[in-house]
């Protein structure tokens, strides 16, 4: 094949229709990588929970001290 004629297989193949197979593999692509950011959002959030909540533990023991 010559470059012309492999330029011309790829943008005929982008321009045509996508069978019902293909569109439901691009929609579960997409379904597990929103499914992984959620998850890397909620790790993330978690941690941040925990941090505080060690946080607030940490200062509530220092003003108790304080107050002794």
């Amino acid at each position: 094949m010559t470059k012309r004629e492999i330029i011309v297989a790829f943008f005929r193949d982008m321009l045509r229709p996508r069978t019902l197979e293909e569109l439901i593999a691009k929609e579960m692509r997409e379904a597990y990588i929103s499914k992984m950011e959620a998850e890397k959002a909620l790790e993330y959030a978690t941690s941040v929970v925990e941090y505080n909540r060690n946080r607030i533990r940490r200062l509530e023991e220092r003003l108790k001290d304080l107050h002794e």
